[in-house]
């Protein structure tokens, strides 16, 4: 029975995988801004870097593991923001990939001294790859050859190239924007199946409330409410929360699921977080409690997040976006 489930997973791995494919997903989502939306490039009084890695269900077999790394910069003599993306998503035991890097784009319209609007455009190049070194063949099952099929080079690679676009509305103390992504719609089966790769919509925001601590000082705590609702193929998700800050410490918690809706219910996870702000420089680690029926199988989510800006003296301050680092 353990042989024929060995080649039943490595044909659905062949098929390319055609169940609802989905982008990975990061706890942290704005600690890698531009992975959330193009909007958000250039955001800043300067320059930014950012890396995030996300290991997640580390007890279950094969790797699911994310990493991302951006930089951007504010263009303030034309109002624009412009910034650069890479990601390699890797999962299951034959190390399925998906690795792109993006170019984004975004302006920034001044509708009053504190309201602004900046649409923003991402475009990408994109490739999937499969290890084949790892798959297991029926003739490897059943012979004593360690002899693998002969199989033309270019079903286990996929190039293609997307595109995102969005919009976000910042406001004093609140933000609320809405990004879709893929939509060139690639083609991302590494066989001749063919699996085009649904459409992305996220709407997100929040809102920063402030408390001052003392007249005479800079230190105040804030609490900051936020949402992320995504929407891709036949998958919904909502992530709500919030952040505690009182510098230089943060804290977070965070729950995953769609409460109010029973049929997409699924109770996912609830993440706990804690970073730490000094000066421009920003780290962050979170870990997501999984509390679906696979809770003792997943071993949870473990991600870590790193940002440093870089700032520039200006003659007009620039309005950063009031979102949180995490």
């Amino acid at each position: 029975m353990r042989k024929i489930g060995l080649i039943i997973s490595t044909i659905f791995l062949i098929a390319g995988l055609r169940t609802q494919a989905q982008d990975p997903q990061f706890t942290q989502f704005y600690s890698n801004p531009l992975y959330q939306a193009p909007s958000f490039a250039g955001a800043i009084s300067g320059y930014r870097v950012s890396a995030v890695y996300r290991d997640q269900w580390p007890k279950m077999p094969g790797l699911l593991t994310t990493i991302n790394v951006a930089a951007d910069a504010n263009l303030d003599k034309i109002n624009s923001g412009v910034g650069i993306i890479a990601l390699r998503d890797v999962a299951g035991s034959a190390n399925y990939s998906n690795t792109y890097i993006g170019l984004l784009y975004s302006y920034n319209v001044r509708i009053n001294r504190r309201t602004y609007l900046r649409p923003g455009l991402g475009f990408y190049y994109t490739q999937h790859t499969l290890d084949r070194e790892k798959l297991i063949f029926a003739s490897q099952l059943y012979s004593d050859s360690d002899i693998q099929p002969i199989l033309p080079e270019e079903i286990f690679k996929r190039y293609a190239f997307d595109g995102s676009a969005s919009l976000l509305l910042s406001m004093r103390n609140s933000w609320i924007g809405l990004t879709a992504d893929h939509l060139m719609r690639p083609n991302i089966s590494i066989t001749d199946f063919g699996y085009k790769y649904p459409v992305k919509f996220n709407l997100f925001g929040g809102v920063k409330l402030f408390k001052l601590e003392r007249l005479i000082s800079t230190k105040r705590q804030t609490v900051t409410i936020a949402g992320s609702y995504r929407h891709q193929g036949k998958t919904d998700q909502l992530d709500v929360g919030l952040y505690w800050s009182y510098a230089p410490i943060v804290l977070g918690v965070w729950y995953r699921d769609l409460p109010l809706i029973k049929d997409y219910s699924r109770r996912d996870a609830i993440s706990v977080l804690i970073g730490y702000n000094y000066q421009d420089l920003n780290i962050g680690y979170s870990y997501d409690f999984t509390v679906s029926r696979l809770v003792t199988s997943t071993g949870g989510a473990h991600e870590i997040s790193l940002s440093y800006k870089f700032e520039i003296e200006r003659k007009h301050r620039f309005k950063a976006i009031p979102c949180p680092e995490f």
